[in-house]
């Protein structure tokens, strides 16, 4: 029993009223009820109405019978030796674990023995009977006795009280004691006493509180003072003490979850033993409790500080499923024959695992009755799922209905119908076009179109092509129309282009009934157009001699345009020579290259009047005026040669202005010309070049000899 329950208690004996207590008599001993099954959710809380009777003998009492045994105390002695089987027996009944101990005092000053412990704690009956049996009425010198240092003995140590067990001394005797008493005051008792938790029940035969001492110590430790007891009444003193002791219980809590919070009011209630204590119990089930899981707590009612058989009461909790909430979002409006899906996000559950159904009805089915597809979303962590996209049909109004499986821990649960619209519109496709890339002047473009994203779209394409510096595409310089296909493309077919530029092209579908029309914006299809290479040369003359190792003649080509290259419409020539003289010499030595940049051209010519070469070993070669020429196109390459006269030696060759077949051989002895030499080539373009006249000589004993007259070359590249 604890000294600050004490406080507020008092005791019945022999029908008496003693207590002022709390709460009714009961029958069995016990919490009612002692088990509780509840399935609040979390957050949730209930109260209910706890009922702890209490048993008629405190729990686990340790009692000491501590009597007086001088002389006057022979009658208390044989009455409680008469009655100690009655006595003991009835609180073993009561109290199974009730132990028991016998200790005597005396008189220090005129016995020898003042205190003895006759038989300390023990559960044996019989052990305690011949305790009390032992005891024997004798001495005492004078009135005050020594039951201050019984007292204080008893409280040092002398009995081996059991760990919170309910610890009472029976305080029996007939006279006031010496203060200080074997060198113990009243206070030292009294600290001792209170120290080792002891509840002292004083039965005065006469003397016992002359000075006030029982009252004191009783009064100290929670205990009770019987005055005027009868010494044939003892023993019934006693027992009606020991059924009217005060009782204090205090809940406590034990092996609780963390979710499961239980208080009760109040904290503790005292009551006279046998007397049922009443408690209001708070239960609450905390906001982090696992649904569908099973939490418990226990609560231990406290006798005196004392947990008993039968007073422990088990909370079972049975967390119910959680019942989330479904918040849906539906793609929104899309045209026809685009994807419509939503997507479910659960909340208010607990970590929902499983599947949401996804089912989508069509336009008319407002009562969701028949549903046109249906997809499974897993849900993510997060809680949310996903149906994924699905083709719409045709414009209308279609609805989704989400439903969530449920799992172990969560309830299922479904949107409702007409919660998510999705409005399908006039489907706008887009339009895709690939025009035909870079092109040279004068070549081919077209452009093609892709329709995509629309509902099956038919109808055609129009195509316009607009030219350089139309940068608007404001006046179209060719339009074609094509119908699209089923796999939704167009093609404008091949367009002649001119000139080098920028060129645009403009797609429009048309649309039909269930697409709207669409027309790619102007430049976003610029074709290229680049211009031709135009490339030539031309020289009047170039000359090697030699002979027997030694250089006669070197002559580079004279003048000399140098390779021209260019896109655009130019002239190039260089000064004429008048006059070269020596072993060769001529007049009037001129060269040209012109380029018209559109339609792609380049000429070269070269010309020369009265030439003659006279070099040791080979007949003088004479020749009046020649000219050459290379015109090339993408078309292709064309030369001319005309020679006014030509004599080899005493030879004449040619006597009059003449135009030269191509590659026209003349052998005179030694002497080899080649008159309007043509040599085509391709690398790296397309051209020609053409000499109006080769000399060579490669003879044993001779010049070696290599002289070209008025030669022109012309090439083009970049042709379509």
């Amino acid at each position: 029993m604890t000294r600050r329950l004490r406080a507020a208690v008092c005791v019945v004996v022999a029908g008496a009223m003693l207590v002022a207590g709390v709460g009714t008599a009961s029958a069995a001993p016990g919490v009612t009820p002692a088990d509780v099954t509840l399935n609040l959710a979390p957050g949730g809380s209930t109260t209910i109405a706890k009922t702890v009777s209490t048993p008629a003998i405190p729990p686990k009492p340790d009692i000491t019978f501590l009597i007086d045994t001088t002389g006057s105390m022979g009658g208390v002695i044989s009455n409680v030796r008469t009655n100690a089987n009655t006595i003991l027996s009835n609180i073993a009944s009561a109290q199974p674990d009730a132990q028991f101990a016998v200790a005597e005092y005396r008189d220090v000053s005129a016995d020898a023995t003042s205190f003895r412990v006759a038989q300390n704690l023990t559960a044996n009956q019989t052990d305690v009977t011949n305790g009390l049996n032992s005891l024997v009425a004798t001495g005492g010198g004078d009135i005050p006795e020594d039951g201050i240092n019984g007292l204080f003995q008893v409280a040092s140590g002398a009995v081996n009280f059991r760990p919170n067990s309910s610890r009472i001394v029976l305080l029996i005797g007939d006279a006031v004691s010496h203060d200080p008493s074997n060198g113990h005051t009243l206070a030292d008792a009294i600290s001792a006493l209170r120290a080792a938790d002891i509840t002292v029940l004083a039965f005065d035969l006469g003397g016992l509180d002359v000075t006030g001492q029982a009252t004191a110590i009783t009064n100290a430790t929670g205990g009770r003072l019987f005055s005027g007891v009868n010494p044939s009444e003892v023993s019934d003193t006693i027992l009606a003490a020991l059924h009217n002791l005060p009782v204090t219980v205090t809940p406590q809590l034990r092996d609780c979850d963390p979710n499961l919070s239980v208080s009760l009011t109040p904290g503790s209630r005292t009551v006279t033993s046998g007397d049922a204590a009443t408690f209001t119990e708070t239960v609450s089930v905390g906001a982090g409790a696992v649904p569908a899981s099973t939490i418990t707590c226990k609560v231990d009612f406290l006798l005196n500080g004392v947990l008993s058989p039968g007073f422990t009461e088990t909370i079972t909790e049975h967390v119910p499923k959680a019942t989330p909430s479904i918040a849906t979002t539906p793609s929104g409006t899309v045209p026809a024959g685009g994807n419509v899906s939503d997507t479910a996000t659960l909340s208010g559950g607990y970590h929902p695992t499983g599947t949401v159904t996804f089912q989508l009805f069509g336009p008319g089915d407002t009562g969701c009755a028949n549903p046109i597809a249906t997809r499974t979303g897993t849900v993510s962590g997060s809680g949310t799922a996903a149906s994924g996209n699905i083709a719409a049909g045709g414009v209308g109004t279609y609805r989704w209905v989400a439903s969530y499986s449920g799992d172990d821990r969560n309830n299922p649960v479904t949107s409702a119908c007409g919660d998510e619209e999705v409005v399908v519109i006039k489907a706008t496709p887009g339009i895709a076009t690939t025009p035909s890339g870079s092109e040279p002047a004068g070549g081919e473009v077209s452009d093609t179109a892709t329709i995509s994203g629309g509902f099956h779209p038919t109808g055609t394409v129009t195509f316009k092509l607009y030219g350089p510096g139309d940068t608007t595409c404001a006046t179209p310089i060719a339009t074609r129309t094509d119908t699209l296909s089923g796999s939704g493309t167009a093609a404008s077919g091949n367009v002649t282009i001119g000139a080098a530029g920028t060129y645009r092209w403009a797609a429009t579908y048309s649309g039909d009934a269930n697409n709207n029309s669409v027309t790619s914006p102007c430049s976003a299809e610029q074709v290229t157009v680049t211009p031709q290479r135009l490339t030539g040369r031309a020289y009047g003359l170039t000359a090697d001699a030699r002979l027997a190792g030694i250089q006669l003649v070197n002559i580079a080509p004279t003048p000399d345009t140098g390779h021209i290259s260019t896109t655009s419409t130019t002239t190039t020539s260089v000064p004429c020579t008048a006059t070269l003289s020596g072993l060769i010499s001529a007049h009037a030595l001129c060269a040209q290259v012109a380029t018209t940049e559109f339609p792609g051209k380049s000429v070269a010519t070269a010309s020369i009047d009265d030439t003659t070469i006279g070099i040791t070993g080979i007949p003088v070669i004479s020749v009046k005026t020649i000219n050459s020429s290379s015109t090339t196109t993408c078309a292709g390459s064309t030369g001319t040669t005309t020679i006014a006269f030509l004599k080899v030696g005493n030879t004449v060759v040619i006597a009059e202005p003449t135009n030269i077949q191509p590659n026209t051989t003349v052998n005179v002895g030694v002497v080899k010309l080649v008159l309007n030499e043509q040599t085509p080539f391709t690398t790296p373009d397309n051209g020609l070049t053409v000499n109006a006249v080769h000399i060579t000589v490669d003879a044993l004993g001779l010049a070696k000899t290599n002289v070209v007259l008025a030669s022109s070359e012309s090439d083009i590249g970049n042709c379509p």
